[in-house]
Protein backbone atom coordinates (compact mmCIF):
# COMPACT_ATOMS: atom_id res chain seq x y z
CA UNK A 1 0.00 0.00 0.00
CA UNK A 2 1.74 3.12 -1.20
CA UNK A 3 1.35 6.44 0.58
CA UNK A 4 -1.29 8.17 -1.48
CA UNK A 5 -2.54 10.82 0.89
CA UNK A 6 -6.26 11.34 1.21
CA UNK A 7 -7.38 14.52 2.85
CA UNK A 8 -10.15 12.80 4.76
CA UNK A 9 -8.19 10.05 6.42
CA UNK A 10 -5.50 7.59 5.55
CA UNK A 11 -3.07 7.10 2.87
CA UNK A 12 -5.56 5.06 0.93
CA UNK A 13 -9.27 4.51 1.25
CA UNK A 14 -10.15 2.66 4.43
CA UNK A 15 -10.46 -0.99 3.60
CA UNK A 16 -13.73 -2.63 4.50
CA UNK A 17 -14.30 -4.93 7.45
CA UNK A 18 -11.47 -6.28 9.55
CA UNK A 19 -8.64 -4.44 7.85
CA UNK A 20 -10.57 -1.17 8.03
CA UNK A 21 -10.36 -1.28 11.81
CA UNK A 22 -6.66 -2.03 11.58
CA UNK A 23 -5.96 0.92 9.28
CA UNK A 24 -8.10 3.20 11.42
CA UNK A 25 -5.76 2.56 14.36
CA UNK A 26 -2.68 3.31 12.28
CA UNK A 27 -4.33 6.51 11.03
CA UNK A 28 -4.90 7.50 14.62
CA UNK A 29 -1.29 6.80 15.49
CA UNK A 30 0.39 9.22 13.15
CA UNK A 31 -0.08 8.19 9.54
CA UNK A 32 -2.11 11.33 8.98
CA UNK A 33 -3.43 14.14 11.13
CA UNK A 34 -6.33 16.28 9.98
CA UNK A 35 -6.81 19.80 11.21
CA UNK A 36 -9.80 20.09 13.57
CA UNK A 37 -10.23 23.72 12.54
CA UNK A 38 -12.72 22.89 9.81
CA UNK A 39 -14.84 20.42 11.68
CA UNK A 40 -17.96 21.82 10.05
CA UNK A 41 -16.67 21.00 6.58
CA UNK A 42 -17.23 17.63 5.02
CA UNK A 43 -13.53 16.94 4.81
CA UNK A 44 -12.99 15.24 1.48
CA UNK A 45 -16.36 15.13 -0.13
CA UNK A 46 -16.40 16.71 -3.55
CA UNK A 47 -19.41 18.88 -4.34
CA UNK A 48 -20.29 16.13 -6.82
CA UNK A 49 -18.69 12.86 -7.87
CA UNK A 50 -16.31 12.99 -10.79
CA UNK A 51 -16.17 10.68 -13.76
CA UNK A 52 -12.93 8.82 -14.35
CA UNK A 53 -12.07 9.23 -18.00
CA UNK A 54 -11.73 6.11 -20.13
CA UNK A 55 -9.51 5.72 -23.12
CA UNK A 56 -7.85 2.82 -24.81
CA UNK A 57 -6.88 0.04 -22.39
CA UNK A 58 -3.57 0.45 -20.62
CA UNK A 59 -1.15 -2.40 -20.18
CA UNK A 60 -2.80 -5.43 -18.65
CA UNK A 61 -6.17 -4.49 -20.17
CA UNK A 62 -6.96 -1.75 -17.64
CA UNK A 63 -9.28 0.83 -19.16
CA UNK A 64 -8.15 3.93 -17.28
CA UNK A 65 -6.86 7.32 -18.28
CA UNK A 66 -5.78 10.35 -16.30
CA UNK A 67 -5.43 13.20 -18.81
CA UNK A 68 -3.06 15.38 -16.83
CA UNK A 69 -1.80 18.63 -18.29
CA UNK A 70 1.02 20.43 -16.57
CA UNK A 71 2.91 23.70 -16.50
CA UNK A 72 5.21 25.50 -14.11
CA UNK A 73 6.00 29.02 -13.02
CA UNK A 74 9.39 30.69 -13.00
CA UNK A 75 9.47 30.45 -9.19
CA UNK A 76 9.35 26.65 -9.39
CA UNK A 77 5.68 26.00 -8.63
CA UNK A 78 4.55 22.89 -10.50
CA UNK A 79 0.91 22.86 -11.60
CA UNK A 80 -1.12 19.83 -12.77
CA UNK A 81 -4.58 20.03 -14.28
CA UNK A 82 -7.29 17.50 -15.16
CA UNK A 83 -10.24 19.12 -16.90
CA UNK A 84 -13.59 17.48 -16.10
CA UNK A 85 -16.63 19.56 -16.99
CA UNK A 86 -19.21 17.01 -15.88
CA UNK A 87 -20.16 19.10 -12.83
CA UNK A 88 -19.66 22.83 -12.10
CA UNK A 89 -17.13 22.29 -9.32
CA UNK A 90 -13.44 21.63 -8.87
CA UNK A 91 -10.87 20.51 -6.33
CA UNK A 92 -7.73 22.53 -5.73
CA UNK A 93 -5.05 20.67 -3.78
CA UNK A 94 -1.80 22.32 -2.71
CA UNK A 95 0.81 19.95 -1.29
CA UNK A 96 4.07 20.99 0.33
CA UNK A 97 6.95 18.56 0.27
CA UNK A 98 7.44 18.53 4.03
CA UNK A 99 6.30 16.10 6.68
CA UNK A 100 7.50 14.96 10.07
CA UNK A 101 10.31 12.93 8.40
CA UNK A 102 11.97 16.27 7.54
CA UNK A 103 12.13 17.51 11.13
CA UNK A 104 15.34 17.52 13.14
CA UNK A 105 15.89 16.41 16.71
CA UNK A 106 14.65 19.03 19.14
CA UNK A 107 12.34 20.59 16.56
CA UNK A 108 9.66 17.94 16.07
CA UNK A 109 5.99 18.73 15.49
CA UNK A 110 6.58 21.75 13.26
CA UNK A 111 5.15 20.18 10.10
CA UNK A 112 1.92 19.39 11.89
CA UNK A 113 1.89 22.77 13.65
CA UNK A 114 1.71 24.53 10.29
CA UNK A 115 -1.39 22.58 9.38
CA UNK A 116 -2.91 24.79 12.11
CA UNK A 117 -0.88 27.95 11.61
CA UNK A 118 -1.98 28.26 7.99
CA UNK A 119 -5.49 29.11 9.19
CA UNK A 120 -4.30 31.92 11.50
CA UNK A 121 -4.64 34.58 8.85
CA UNK A 122 -2.44 36.44 6.40
CA UNK A 123 -2.04 39.99 5.15
CA UNK A 124 -5.48 40.20 3.56
CA UNK A 125 -7.31 37.34 5.31
CA UNK A 126 -8.31 37.39 9.00
CA UNK A 127 -7.81 34.41 11.32
CA UNK A 128 -10.07 31.54 10.21
CA UNK A 129 -11.08 33.68 7.22
CA UNK A 130 -9.89 31.03 4.77
CA UNK A 131 -12.46 28.62 6.17
CA UNK A 132 -15.21 31.21 6.34
CA UNK A 133 -14.81 32.51 2.79
CA UNK A 134 -14.85 29.02 1.28
CA UNK A 135 -17.80 27.80 3.31
CA UNK A 136 -19.86 30.92 2.55
CA UNK A 137 -19.86 30.05 -1.16
CA UNK A 138 -20.80 26.42 -0.59
CA UNK A 139 -17.33 24.90 -0.59
CA UNK A 140 -15.28 23.06 1.99
CA UNK A 141 -11.62 22.82 2.84
CA UNK A 142 -9.18 21.40 5.35
CA UNK A 143 -5.60 20.28 5.80
CA UNK A 144 -3.64 17.19 6.76
CA UNK A 145 -0.11 16.21 7.71
CA UNK A 146 1.64 12.86 7.54
CA UNK A 147 5.20 11.61 7.79
CA UNK A 148 5.93 12.58 4.19
CA UNK A 149 3.97 15.70 3.24
CA UNK A 150 1.43 18.37 4.19
CA UNK A 151 -1.73 18.91 2.16
CA UNK A 152 -4.25 21.76 1.86
CA UNK A 153 -7.35 21.33 -0.24
CA UNK A 154 -10.38 23.32 -1.30
CA UNK A 155 -13.54 22.02 -2.99
CA UNK A 156 -15.34 24.93 -4.64
CA UNK A 157 -18.01 25.77 -7.20
CA UNK A 158 -16.23 26.54 -10.47
CA UNK A 159 -17.15 30.24 -10.51
CA UNK A 160 -15.02 30.73 -7.37
CA UNK A 161 -11.70 29.68 -8.87
CA UNK A 162 -10.09 33.05 -8.21
CA UNK A 163 -11.26 33.02 -4.60
CA UNK A 164 -9.42 29.76 -4.00
CA UNK A 165 -6.29 30.99 -5.75
CA UNK A 166 -6.27 34.28 -3.86
CA UNK A 167 -6.69 32.58 -0.47
CA UNK A 168 -3.91 30.03 -0.99
CA UNK A 169 -1.50 32.54 -2.50
CA UNK A 170 -2.10 35.11 0.23
CA UNK A 171 -1.18 32.75 3.05
CA UNK A 172 1.87 31.46 1.22
CA UNK A 173 3.01 35.03 0.55
CA UNK A 174 2.19 36.64 3.88
CA UNK A 175 1.22 34.19 6.63
CA UNK A 176 0.88 35.95 9.98
CA UNK A 177 3.46 34.22 12.18
CA UNK A 178 3.25 36.14 15.42
CA UNK A 179 3.83 35.28 19.07
CA UNK A 180 0.08 35.33 19.70
CA UNK A 181 -0.78 33.13 16.72
CA UNK A 182 1.96 30.66 17.58
CA UNK A 183 0.83 30.40 21.18
CA UNK A 184 -2.77 29.96 20.09
CA UNK A 185 -1.95 27.04 17.81
CA UNK A 186 0.58 25.52 20.19
CA UNK A 187 -2.29 25.25 22.66
CA UNK A 188 -4.51 23.77 19.96
CA UNK A 189 -1.91 21.07 19.23
CA UNK A 190 -1.71 20.18 22.92
CA UNK A 191 -5.48 19.80 23.04
CA UNK A 192 -5.45 17.70 19.88
CA UNK A 193 -2.78 15.38 21.26
CA UNK A 194 -4.72 14.93 24.48
CA UNK A 195 -7.92 14.19 22.57
CA UNK A 196 -6.60 11.97 19.77
CA UNK A 197 -3.61 10.26 21.35
CA UNK A 198 -3.34 10.47 25.12
CA UNK A 199 -6.98 9.65 25.85
CA UNK A 200 -7.60 7.02 23.18
CA UNK A 201 -7.02 3.34 23.97
CA UNK A 202 -3.94 1.80 22.31
CA UNK A 203 -2.99 4.97 20.41
CA UNK A 204 0.02 6.07 22.45
CA UNK A 205 1.38 2.53 22.74
CA UNK A 206 1.16 1.88 19.01
CA UNK A 207 2.79 5.22 18.20
CA UNK A 208 5.69 4.55 20.57
CA UNK A 209 6.11 1.11 19.00
CA UNK A 210 6.25 2.57 15.51
CA UNK A 211 8.71 5.24 16.60
CA UNK A 212 10.96 2.61 18.17
CA UNK A 213 10.71 0.41 15.07
CA UNK A 214 11.78 3.30 12.83
CA UNK A 215 14.44 4.72 15.15
CA UNK A 216 17.39 6.09 13.22
CA UNK A 217 15.18 7.48 10.46
CA UNK A 218 12.99 10.54 10.06
CA UNK A 219 10.04 8.31 10.98
CA UNK A 220 11.36 7.72 14.50
CA UNK A 221 8.99 10.20 16.12
CA UNK A 222 5.26 10.78 15.92
CA UNK A 223 3.78 13.17 13.38
CA UNK A 224 2.23 15.38 16.03
CA UNK A 225 5.67 15.80 17.54
CA UNK A 226 7.03 16.22 21.03
CA UNK A 227 5.28 18.64 23.37
CA UNK A 228 8.65 19.31 24.97
CA UNK A 229 9.96 20.46 21.59
CA UNK A 230 6.94 22.65 20.94
CA UNK A 231 7.12 24.16 24.43
CA UNK A 232 10.78 25.03 23.89
CA UNK A 233 10.23 26.51 20.44
CA UNK A 234 10.33 30.25 19.78
CA UNK A 235 8.39 32.16 17.16
CA UNK A 236 11.65 32.68 15.28
CA UNK A 237 12.06 28.87 15.02
CA UNK A 238 8.58 28.58 13.55
CA UNK A 239 9.27 31.37 11.06
CA UNK A 240 12.51 29.66 9.98
CA UNK A 241 10.66 26.39 9.33
CA UNK A 242 8.08 28.23 7.22
CA UNK A 243 10.75 30.06 5.24
CA UNK A 244 12.56 26.81 4.48
CA UNK A 245 9.67 24.62 3.42
CA UNK A 246 6.75 26.85 2.43
CA UNK A 247 7.93 28.01 -0.95
CA UNK A 248 6.54 27.59 -4.47
CA UNK A 249 9.49 25.45 -5.54
CA UNK A 250 8.70 23.02 -2.71
CA UNK A 251 5.06 22.54 -3.66
CA UNK A 252 2.73 21.10 -6.26
CA UNK A 253 -0.64 22.62 -7.09
CA UNK A 254 -3.31 20.37 -8.59
CA UNK A 255 -6.69 21.20 -10.10
CA UNK A 256 -9.29 18.58 -11.00
CA UNK A 257 -12.76 19.47 -12.22
CA UNK A 258 -14.53 22.24 -14.08
CA UNK A 259 -11.46 24.32 -14.95
CA UNK A 260 -9.69 25.14 -18.19
CA UNK A 261 -5.92 24.86 -18.43
CA UNK A 262 -5.25 28.01 -20.50
CA UNK A 263 -7.37 30.07 -18.13
CA UNK A 264 -5.49 28.55 -15.22
CA UNK A 265 -2.09 29.43 -16.66
CA UNK A 266 -2.99 33.11 -16.59
CA UNK A 267 -4.68 33.05 -13.19
CA UNK A 268 -2.08 30.95 -11.38
CA UNK A 269 0.56 33.34 -12.72
CA UNK A 270 -1.53 36.29 -11.55
CA UNK A 271 -1.79 35.08 -7.96
CA UNK A 272 1.38 33.01 -7.44
CA UNK A 273 3.82 34.40 -9.99
CA UNK A 274 5.33 37.12 -7.80
CA UNK A 275 5.94 34.84 -4.78
CA UNK A 276 9.67 34.41 -4.40
CA UNK A 277 11.35 31.08 -4.91
CA UNK A 278 12.63 29.50 -1.71
CA UNK A 279 16.07 28.06 -1.03
CA UNK A 280 17.05 24.93 -2.90
CA UNK A 281 16.63 21.87 -0.69
CA UNK A 282 18.96 18.95 -0.33
CA UNK A 283 17.03 15.66 -0.11
CA UNK A 284 16.23 14.55 3.42
CA UNK A 285 18.43 11.53 4.26
CA UNK A 286 16.38 8.36 4.42
CA UNK A 287 18.21 6.85 7.41
CA UNK A 288 18.40 3.12 8.10
CA UNK A 289 16.24 0.92 10.30
CA UNK A 290 17.88 -1.83 12.31
CA UNK A 291 16.74 -5.11 10.78
CA UNK A 292 19.31 -7.22 12.61
CA UNK A 293 17.29 -8.18 15.68
CA UNK A 294 13.69 -8.67 16.77
CA UNK A 295 11.87 -6.12 18.90
CA UNK A 296 9.41 -7.33 21.51
CA UNK A 297 7.40 -4.86 23.58
CA UNK A 298 4.77 -5.41 26.29
CA UNK A 299 2.87 -2.48 27.80
CA UNK A 300 -0.12 -1.79 29.99
CA UNK A 301 -2.74 0.71 28.84
CA UNK A 302 -5.07 2.09 31.54
CA UNK A 303 -7.59 3.07 28.84
CA UNK A 304 -7.80 -0.37 27.24
CA UNK A 305 -10.66 -2.72 28.05
CA UNK A 306 -9.07 -5.73 26.37
CA UNK A 307 -5.73 -6.71 24.95
CA UNK A 308 -4.46 -5.84 21.49
CA UNK A 309 -1.58 -7.62 19.74
CA UNK A 310 0.51 -6.40 16.81
CA UNK A 311 3.25 -8.08 14.80
CA UNK A 312 5.29 -6.58 12.00
CA UNK A 313 8.26 -6.93 9.69
CA UNK A 314 10.41 -4.17 8.22
CA UNK A 315 10.05 -3.94 4.44
CA UNK A 316 10.74 -1.20 1.90
CA UNK A 317 9.68 2.30 0.94
CA UNK A 318 7.25 3.28 -1.78
CA UNK A 319 9.82 3.55 -4.58
CA UNK A 320 11.43 0.16 -4.04
CA UNK A 321 10.80 -2.40 -6.82
CA UNK A 322 9.66 -5.02 -4.27
CA UNK A 323 6.89 -2.79 -2.95
CA UNK A 324 4.22 -4.07 -5.34
CA UNK A 325 4.81 -7.71 -4.50
CA UNK A 326 4.80 -6.84 -0.79
CA UNK A 327 1.53 -4.94 -1.17
CA UNK A 328 -0.04 -8.00 -2.75
CA UNK A 329 1.47 -10.35 -0.17
CA UNK A 330 0.00 -8.21 2.61
CA UNK A 331 -3.32 -8.33 0.81
CA UNK A 332 -3.31 -12.12 0.49
CA UNK A 333 -2.34 -12.65 4.11
CA UNK A 334 -4.40 -9.96 5.81
CA UNK A 335 -6.95 -7.98 3.80
CA UNK A 336 -10.55 -9.03 3.36
CA UNK A 337 -12.85 -11.74 4.63
CA UNK A 338 -10.98 -14.55 2.87
CA UNK A 339 -7.45 -13.43 3.75
CA UNK A 340 -5.39 -16.29 5.13
CA UNK A 341 -4.53 -15.08 8.62
CA UNK A 342 -7.88 -13.50 9.67
CA UNK A 343 -9.78 -16.49 8.28
CA UNK A 344 -7.87 -18.91 10.50
CA UNK A 345 -7.62 -16.71 13.59
CA UNK A 346 -11.23 -15.58 13.60
CA UNK A 347 -13.34 -18.05 11.65
CA UNK A 348 -11.60 -21.38 12.09
CA UNK A 349 -9.81 -21.25 15.45
CA UNK A 350 -12.02 -18.59 17.09
CA UNK A 351 -8.98 -17.04 18.74
CA UNK A 352 -9.75 -13.39 18.10
CA UNK A 353 -12.60 -10.90 17.91
CA UNK A 354 -11.02 -9.49 14.78
CA UNK A 355 -7.74 -9.57 12.91
CA UNK A 356 -6.34 -7.74 9.93
CA UNK A 357 -3.41 -5.77 8.63
CA UNK A 358 -1.71 -4.68 5.44
CA UNK A 359 1.58 -3.60 3.93
CA UNK A 360 2.23 0.06 4.77
CA UNK A 361 4.84 1.63 2.47
CA UNK A 362 5.83 5.20 3.25
CA UNK A 363 8.37 7.22 1.34
CA UNK A 364 11.48 5.61 2.85
CA UNK A 365 10.26 2.82 5.14
CA UNK A 366 7.72 0.04 5.09
CA UNK A 367 6.03 -2.42 7.42
CA UNK A 368 3.91 -5.51 6.94
CA UNK A 369 1.84 -5.61 10.10
CA UNK A 370 -0.77 -7.87 11.69
CA UNK A 371 -3.22 -6.64 14.30
CA UNK A 372 -5.43 -8.91 16.40
CA UNK A 373 -7.80 -8.39 19.30
CA UNK A 374 -7.86 -11.69 21.20
CA UNK A 375 -10.86 -13.46 22.63
CA UNK A 376 -10.84 -14.20 26.33
CA UNK A 377 -8.03 -16.57 27.36
CA UNK A 378 -6.27 -16.36 23.96
CA UNK A 379 -2.54 -15.97 24.45
CA UNK A 380 -0.29 -14.00 22.14
CA UNK A 381 1.79 -17.12 21.50
CA UNK A 382 -1.21 -18.84 19.91
CA UNK A 383 -1.66 -15.95 17.49
CA UNK A 384 2.04 -15.82 16.73
CA UNK A 385 2.02 -19.51 15.84
CA UNK A 386 -0.81 -19.08 13.33
CA UNK A 387 1.00 -16.15 11.73
CA UNK A 388 4.26 -18.12 11.57
CA UNK A 389 2.53 -21.12 10.03
CA UNK A 390 0.75 -19.13 7.31
CA UNK A 391 3.85 -17.17 6.39
CA UNK A 392 5.86 -20.40 6.28
CA UNK A 393 3.35 -21.97 3.88
CA UNK A 394 3.89 -19.15 1.40
CA UNK A 395 7.63 -19.22 1.93
CA UNK A 396 7.69 -22.94 1.11
CA UNK A 397 4.85 -23.47 -1.38
CA UNK A 398 3.99 -20.02 -2.69
CA UNK A 399 0.47 -18.92 -3.61
CA UNK A 400 -2.06 -19.80 -6.28
CA UNK A 401 -2.64 -17.78 -9.41
CA UNK A 402 -6.23 -17.28 -8.21
CA UNK A 403 -5.07 -15.71 -4.94
CA UNK A 404 -2.75 -13.39 -6.80
CA UNK A 405 -5.42 -12.26 -9.24
CA UNK A 406 -7.84 -11.59 -6.41
CA UNK A 407 -5.25 -9.40 -4.69
CA UNK A 408 -4.60 -7.52 -7.95
CA UNK A 409 -8.35 -7.04 -8.42
CA UNK A 410 -8.53 -5.46 -4.97
CA UNK A 411 -5.82 -2.97 -5.95
CA UNK A 412 -7.74 -2.16 -9.12
CA UNK A 413 -10.95 -1.54 -7.17
CA UNK A 414 -9.05 0.63 -4.72
CA UNK A 415 -7.81 2.73 -7.63
CA UNK A 416 -11.29 2.94 -9.17
CA UNK A 417 -12.66 4.36 -5.94
CA UNK A 418 -9.74 6.77 -5.60
CA UNK A 419 -10.24 8.11 -9.12
CA UNK A 420 -14.01 8.46 -8.68
CA UNK A 421 -13.75 11.87 -7.03
CA UNK A 422 -11.98 15.10 -7.87
CA UNK A 423 -10.22 15.03 -4.50
CA UNK A 424 -9.06 11.46 -4.98
CA UNK A 425 -7.60 12.20 -8.38
CA UNK A 426 -5.95 15.39 -7.16
CA UNK A 427 -4.29 13.64 -4.24
CA UNK A 428 -3.09 10.79 -6.45
CA UNK A 429 -1.57 13.26 -8.90
CA UNK A 430 0.14 15.25 -6.14
CA UNK A 431 1.55 12.14 -4.49
CA UNK A 432 2.78 10.75 -7.79
CA UNK A 433 4.47 14.02 -8.68
CA UNK A 434 6.17 14.41 -5.28
CA UNK A 435 7.21 10.82 -4.57
CA UNK A 436 7.78 9.44 -8.03
CA UNK A 437 8.11 12.43 -10.38
CA UNK A 438 5.12 10.95 -12.24
CA UNK A 439 1.71 12.61 -11.88
CA UNK A 440 0.11 9.51 -13.43
CA UNK A 441 1.85 7.14 -11.03
CA UNK A 442 -1.46 5.76 -9.78
CA UNK A 443 -1.87 4.19 -13.24
CA UNK A 444 1.78 3.19 -13.51
CA UNK A 445 1.26 1.44 -10.19
CA UNK A 446 -1.57 -0.67 -11.60
CA UNK A 447 0.61 -1.80 -14.49
CA UNK A 448 3.30 -2.88 -12.03
CA UNK A 449 0.82 -4.87 -9.95
CA UNK A 450 -0.23 -6.67 -13.13
CA UNK A 451 3.39 -7.70 -13.71
CA UNK A 452 3.80 -9.42 -10.32
CA UNK A 453 4.05 -13.22 -10.55
CA UNK A 454 3.43 -15.90 -7.88
CA UNK A 455 7.18 -16.45 -7.71
CA UNK A 456 7.64 -12.80 -6.71
CA UNK A 457 5.25 -13.24 -3.78
CA UNK A 458 7.17 -16.31 -2.56
CA UNK A 459 10.49 -14.50 -2.93
CA UNK A 460 9.51 -11.41 -0.91
CA UNK A 461 7.90 -13.57 1.77
CA UNK A 462 11.23 -15.30 2.25
CA UNK A 463 13.28 -12.12 2.02
CA UNK A 464 11.31 -9.86 4.35
CA UNK A 465 9.04 -11.96 6.60
CA UNK A 466 11.72 -13.71 8.61
CA UNK A 467 12.40 -14.39 12.28
CA UNK A 468 13.32 -10.78 13.13
CA UNK A 469 9.84 -9.53 13.60
CA UNK A 470 8.49 -6.71 15.76
CA UNK A 471 5.78 -7.44 18.30
CA UNK A 472 3.62 -5.32 20.58
CA UNK A 473 1.40 -6.69 23.32
CA UNK A 474 -0.96 -4.13 24.86
CA UNK A 475 -2.82 -5.30 27.96
CA UNK A 476 -5.36 -3.50 30.15
CA UNK A 477 -3.68 -1.99 33.18
CA UNK A 478 -3.73 0.80 35.68
CA UNK A 479 -0.40 2.52 35.11
CA UNK A 480 0.31 2.59 31.39
CA UNK A 481 3.97 2.04 32.25
CA UNK A 482 6.01 -0.39 30.19
CA UNK A 483 6.18 -3.90 31.65
CA UNK A 484 8.96 -4.81 29.25
CA UNK A 485 10.59 -2.46 26.80
CA UNK A 486 11.94 -3.20 23.33
CA UNK A 487 14.33 -6.12 23.44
Amino acid sequence: MSPTLKSHGRSRRALAGRAGRTLALFTLCGGLTISPLAADAAPAADPAPAKAAAKKPAKGGLNFDLPVQEFSLANGLRVYVVEDHSTPAFNMTLVYDVGSRDEVQGRTGFAHLFEHMMFEGSKNVPPMGHLTFVQRVGGNNNAGTNYDMTIYYNNLPSQYLELGLWLEADRLRSLEITDANFENQRSAVKEEKAMRMDNVPYAAAVQKWLSAAWAGTGYGHEVIGSLEDLNAAKTADVQAFFDKYYAPNNAVLVFVGDVEVNDLKAKVEKYFGDIKKGPDRAPTPAGQVDRSKPMETVVEDPLAQQSLYLLGWHTVGANHPDRHALDLLGNILLVGESARIPKILQDEKKLVAFAGGTHLALRDVGLVFVQAMPNKDTKFDSIKQVVRDEVAKIQKSGITAKELQKAINRQVMDTVQTLATNAGRANSIATGALFHNDPKFVLTDLEKYQQVKPADIKRVANEYLGANWLTLEINPGSTGAPMMGPG
